[in-house]
């Protein structure tokens, strides 16, 4: 899918300019998005050429289909973020929800911490970056959106709270003022629960030395 997509974005660059890259107009996202929901779509019936990757974990910041064994292939959450763009958030997000089928299936997902440690090999899952205003903005949008559809996953905001690295996750703590988890961990946490997330998962590290 990413090589087709590829190739539009080269043709349209090709016809419209002949050289650099072609401007971000709302009619080359949906051109791009239209391409990517058709690629997506067909991994609905099992096709192992259109899918991520088979097993039982798959994207997990965004679509695990665990109990089905594949996940489709939708862009990173950190990619869509990067974006800056509300509305594709929305779409992306009640397109990967109509994924889900059945109701009430759980999504571990949607994550928004914020990036604060560059070796974090999970920062791909987070929608953040390193603005929480970003996040708190973007999950409102992938929350709401995601409740609107007829079957709803169930919606688990993580990771809860400071998420800033993998290793040894189990066993460390994160030391963090509390003006500071006001102001640059919770905003994302809260907009996610204002927009009515289902749940909220939480992280494995300690925070100042406390379970």
């Amino acid at each position: 899918m990413a090589t087709r997509i590829a190739a539009l974005a080269a043709a349209l660059w090709a016809s419209a300019h002949g050289h650099g890259l072609p401007p971000y107009t709302p009619e080359l996202r949906d051109s791009l998005w239209e391409m990517a929901k058709k690629e997506a779509s067909k991994s609905s019936d099992g096709g192992a050429s259109h899918v991520c990757g088979y097993g039982t974990w798959g994207d997990s910041g965004q679509l695990n289909q665990w109990d089905q064994g594949f996940s489709p292939c939708w862009p990173s959450t950190l990619n869509a973020a990067a974006t800056w763009d509300i509305e594709l958030m929305a779409r992306w997000s009640v397109e990967m929800a109509q994924e889900f089928g059945k109701p009430n299936r759980g999504q571990l997902g949607p994550g928004v911490n914020v990036a604060r440690y560059a070796w974090n090999g999970r920062l791909a899952e987070y929608m953040s970056g390193e603005d929480p205003f970003l996040g708190a903005k973007m999950i409102e949008a992938q929350v709401s959106a995601g409740r609107k559809v007829d079957s709803p996953a169930v919606q688990v905001v993580k990771h809860w709270i400071p998420n800033t690295i993998e290793k040894d996750r189990n066993g460390m703590t994160e030391v963090v003022d509390e003006r500071t988890l006001f102001e640059v961990y919770y905003p994302p946490f809260q907009a996610a629960v204002d927009a009515g997330v289902s749940a909220v998962m939480c992280s494995y590290n300690l925070v100042n030395c406390t379970s």
